[in-house]
């Protein structure tokens, strides 16, 4: 896999819109969330696995508003499988980072922390935009993900949105309902 996003990957990551999106909840988020850091905790600790992160994709970093298990607050585009979850614009489930042909060379799956599983979940913004991810990272393969997983982690994620947009997303949902 390439250091940096290319070709169609790397015009998603880049769009205009999305990245404004990012930008507008980034500097209306500047400091670490306690209250995102215990969702991504519980989050870990329902799928008992080490690692869980509730990220923002930028078309330069990636920043963990969010996290369990992980030490760094944000992370070059190149670092971080969420961006993965942004270029396929939906879900992402990879059991087994060591025997996938597109993710096995992954610089987190060679490297620290060793990543053998990342299922992650698209963050939406009010708009519809795929801002980030909310994922489950292993460094032990997965043996499934059940739709009981999916639905969990979907629900992660639901709470995420609310969590980050609050009255904004109330309001959007308002108006896509008249």
């Amino acid at each position: 896999m390439s250091e940096t996003p290319t070709g169609a990957c790397c015009s998603i990551i880049a769009d205009p819109s999305r990245v404004d999106a990012v930008r507008t909840i980034s500097d209306a988020n500047p400091d670490p969330r306690e209250d995102l850091d215990t969702l991504a905790r519980l989050t870990a600790f329902a799928f008992k696995a080490p690692i869980c992160v509730i990220s923002l994709v930028s078309d330069t970093r990636v920043r963990f508003v969010g996290k369990f298990g992980l030490d760094a607050c944000e992370v070059a585009l190149d670092e971080s499988l969420c961006t993965q979850v942004i270029c396929r614009d939906g879900p992402v489930e990879v059991l087994n980072l060591s025997t996938d042909p597109e993710l096995c060379d992954h610089p987190v799956a060679v490297g620290p922390p060793f990543v053998r599983a990342y299922c992650g979940q698209p963050l939406l913004s009010p708009e519809g935009l795929n801002i980030g991810a909310v994922a489950v990272v292993d460094t032990a393969p997965f043996f499934r993900f059940t739709d009981e997983d999916r639905e969990a982690l979907k629900a992660a994620t639901e709470t995420a949105r609310r969590l980050l947009f609050g009255n904004r997303l109330q309001s959007a949902q308002s108006e896509a309902a008249e």
